[in-house]
């Protein structure tokens, strides 16, 4: 099993679970997992963490850089094509399941979203993602990642089940 990291788990561990100063065994769990090709993330994450100017920053920079994968090749845009397509059949202003408002779509759809890069390279490469984000089908102002996994057969994991798959110890 393969995993990619979601811009979420980064900034929630490192600012709720696993602070640098507290948690720097799940960091080294991390890393250890990236070079063993267990873990990665992708550089749409690498530059939405980029933005802070914290630990999680330098720490990225210093540690992690080269495990965020380009998601600028054919096959990752190929899927990218593939979901953007399948998202802009999915307006609906009614309580409907697995239907999104307009803005949501959109804002989805931008080619800046991180989200859909994450699921594109996900989809493409048979990762698992792990997200801190939920199943919600009726939510309608915003496209939740596991709502496209269940849509397209993407497996995805929230920051405590990865751990206990790869068996992380403290």
């Amino acid at each position: 099993m393969k995993y990619v990291l979601d811009t979420n788990v980064f900034i929630t561990a490192s600012r709720l679970y696993y602070s640098f100063d507290f948690g720097s065994k799940f960091w080294d769990f991390l890393l250890d997992n990236a070079e063993n090709n267990k873990i990665v993330s992708i550089d749409k994450v690498y530059e939405e963490i980029k933005q802070g100017n914290d630990d999680l920053r330098n720490w990225a920079d210093e540690k992690f850089k080269k495990y965020f994968v380009n998601t600028q090749n054919e096959n990752v845009l190929n899927t990218y094509a593939e979901i953007v397509g399948w998202v802009s059949t999915q307006k609906s202003n009614v309580k409907e399941k697995y239907k999104y408002n307009e803005p949501a779509i959109n804002e989805f759809m931008k080619e800046n979203n991180t989200d859909t890069w994450l699921i594109a390279f996900a989809k493409t490469y048979n990762y698992i993602i792990v997200t801190n984000e939920s199943l919600n089908p009726y939510i309608k102002k915003k496209i939740p990642i596991p709502n496209v996994c269940k849509h397209f057969n993407i497996q995805y994991v929230n920051i405590f089940e990865m751990p206990k798959k790869l068996n992380f110890k403290i």
